[in-house]
């Protein structure tokens, strides 16, 4: 887990390319700070340098690679530069030291993520007479593509972002991993290309760049952010997953390729007894594999649990891998890290409890309270590089916060289990409403008869049924007018920005007609996982911890469980089955059979009430920020007392919480 970062000139005028490197660098420190590296190119010379964090090992070594020179030092005008920051937790040795080359300088590589099969595509490649100077996952990656092309990414499992830069043919190939686990931001413009792995790096260089009014109504209306490849940032985009791209130095063009497509089962089929426990059993091999992969290290490595069925699984598995290999890098007790909230309707402790108590965890708390979000707000919007959706990302940063006190290098998570195997409510509505559809009735009847095993009821399937029916027979003057008696914070939005119509409203009631394979395949590759992924990096890397998520990158996995229909997902009124029965004696019997999961979930309506003031002051001493008046702050105080005094103002509260990190979010970045 790293961070990478790059820059090529573009327009001859442009002066010191390597001290705008060295602060790109430096602005992802927290990335990486056991090693930074750098590689320069000037004519036909490379410079290998370092920097202030390179260790003296990096330095000394006679791999082609080695940091011989010094960033602050080089005088060479240079026209490409790459770096790297490093967090060792594969091959701790100065071999690890990135950017790094093969062994005539013609190709390098910046790479930031893990192969997690790479000793399998080590084996492959030795058996071909490739060698290998390190240990390391990057270095196989290298040989990989030196050997297969861009082809070997259909090798890989794991997540990644990286770039190469092949001299043979003059080009630079930035990829992303197939569903955005990894970051990658990039800037083209006459001057640079500039790439990294958060948009804060980007910012260090005289780009000209401000504020995208589109994204900022997605997030101000729609609780959206960074939807598409064009975020809060005007002129810096994101590379979409599953996609390289190619910029030819001698042309200067930019080309942009999708290397990767999810396919997805279609077909309604009836529930097979028979057939289902051989889906589980291959979900249990598939999984087990998966956490396995994800268990090499050579740094300590721990759990996050949050008391619901993925953690657990996770847990459950590594603890038999453990037990019977008796791996050095999860002790002899494994270690979990939780959040928890003195609010019950909330707190996990609990299921977690549970989860330690089967396994004999070593179990580390950590205490969430509105004091403390406020208190590290403003660094944790500075770490994610955007105003905070929900104040769960809190949660999560807390955790990872501990976990690097503990000495826990590396944290596996559930992230991606709701997604893939059908866990949040809307999904049974697709469900119920794709056996209707089918002429499922017996099917539909079974499961409106199991309800009690389901997290909803039938007023609720009846309401969300009703809203489907409106958002596709009704026509669009009817559901914004629909959607607008709901969403009475819009009338805190500017109307110099709004205009006064709906172009920032999206009709979305939550809920959707597609059957629900297409819908887990819509937020498995969508926006909403991408999001939770790009939380989850961030806040890991905040305090220089890896994240493995096996649920949300585990190719194997994924694609096994895609191929399966629908109705083995979701039935007798239980979500996630098919992992409820594939895991079967893992889990405690409380979370086998729970409905009502949460995640790392905090009390937020009651928190945003209990900060109140402390919210209407930051509003107030920064409003002055928002040049543009995408919102209406004197109207938000003004109507401040009404706002928080009625209980069915949630959505309104929500709404003044996601103002007050948009002005924090402009007043940490000066836009």
């Amino acid at each position: 887990m790293c961070g990478i970062a790059g820059i090529l000139k573009k327009d001859p005028s442009v002066t010191d390319l390597s001290v705008m490197l060295g602060r790109m660098c430096q602005a992802l420190r927290h990335r990486g700070p056991d090693d930074e590296g750098y590689a320069c190119f000037a004519d036909e010379e490379v410079f290998a340098c370092g920097g202030n964090d390179t260790p003296a090992g990096s330095r000394e070594t006679n791999l082609p690679y080695a940091a011989h020179y010094d960033i602050a030092g080089l005088s060479e005008d240079i026209f490409l530069g790459l770096a790297h920051r490093r967090l060792s937790v594969i091959d701790l040795t100065p071999a690890g030291h990135q950017p790094m080359c093969n062994a005539n300088q013609s190709v390098w590589v910046v790479f930031n993520g893990e192969i997690y099969n790479y000793w399998e595509l080590r084996e492959e490649l030795e058996a071909k007479s490739v060698r290998f100077v390190s240990n390391t996952d990057v270095e196989v990656m290298l040989k990989a593509f030196e050997y297969w092309g861009m082809d070997f990414t259909a090798k890989l499992n794991g997540m990644w972002s990286f770039v190469l830069y092949d001299r043979r043919n003059n080009s630079l190939i930035g990829c992303r991993d197939r569903f955005g686990v990894k970051p990658f931001y990039y800037y083209n413009s006459a001057h640079f290309f500039a790439f990294a792995s958060e948009q804060k790096a980007l910012l260090q260089l005289p780009v000209v760049t401000g504020i995208n009014p589109e994204a900022v109504g997605d997030y101000l209306v729609n609780s959206k952010i960074e939807a598409g490849e064009q975020g809060l940032y005007s002129n810096i985009k994101e590379l979409m997953p599953s996609y390289y791209l190619i910029y030819n130095l001698g042309t200067n063009k930019l080309e942009l390729k999708r290397y990767y497509t999810l396919n997805y089962n279609k077909n309604n089929e009836k529930f097979d007894a028979r057939e289902f426990n051989k889906m589980a059993h291959q979900v249990n091999e598939k999984l087990t594999r998966a956490i396995t992969l994800r268990l090499r290290s050579d740094v300590n490595v721990g759990f996050c649990l949050s008391g619901g069925i993925d953690s657990s699984s996770i847990i459950g598995v590594s603890h038999q891998v453990n037990t019977r290999h008796s791996m050095q890098q999860l002790g002899k007790q494994l270690h979990a890290f939780t959040a928890v909230c003195d609010d019950p309707a909330v707190d996990e402790s609990r299921w977690a409890a549970m989860v330690s108590d089967k396994y004999n965890l070593v179990w580390h708390k950590q205490s969430c309270s509105a004091s403390q979000l406020f208190d590290e707000l403003e660094n944790i919007v500075y770490y994610q590089d955007s105003p905070l959706f929900s104040a769960s990302t809190y949660a999560q940063s807390a955790v990872m916060k501990l976990a690097r006190e503990k000495g826990v290098t590396i944290l596996l998570d559930g992230q991606g289990g709701d997604e893939l195997f059908a866990g949040y409510v809307p999904f049974y509505i697709s469900y119920y409403l794709e056996l209707l559809r089918h002429f499922r009735l017996k099917a539909f009847a079974t499961e409106m008869a199991s309800l009690s095993h389901a997290p909803l009821n039938h007023n609720i399937i009846a309401r969300s049924m009703a809203k489907i029916l409106i958002s596709e027979v009704f026509p669009s003057l009817v559901q914004d007018c629909i959607f607008k008696k709901n969403h009475k914070e819009i009338s805190f939005i500017s109307r110099d920005f709004f205009g006064g119509d709906s172009k920032f409203v999206r009709t979305n009631n939550g809920y959707s007609s597609k059957d629900l394979n297409t819908a887990l395949f819509g937020f498995f590759t969508g926006g909403y996982l991408r999001n939770l992924l790009r939380w989850e990096d961030r806040c890991s890397m905040q305090y220089s911890v890896e994240s493995r998520t096996p649920f949300a990158d585990d190719i194997e996995l994924i694609e096994y469980v895609f191929s399966l229909a629908s109705v083995y997902k979701i039935h007798q009124g239980r979500s996630k089955y098919l992992l409820r029965e594939a895991m079967g004696s893992l889990l405690p019997e409380g979370i086998y059979r729970r409905t009502d999961k949460l995640g790392f979930a905090t009390p937020q309506s009651l928190w945003l009430k209990q900060s109140q003031q402390r919210m209407k002051q930051i509003i107030s001493d920064l409003s002055g920020l928002d040049s543009e008046k995408f919102g209406d702050a004197a109207a938000l105080l003004k109507n401040w007392d009404t706002i928080f005094m009625k209980p069915e103002n949630n959505k309104m509260m929500d709404f003044v919480w996601r103002y007050m990190n948009f002005l924090m979010w402009r007043k940490i970045n000066k836009l």
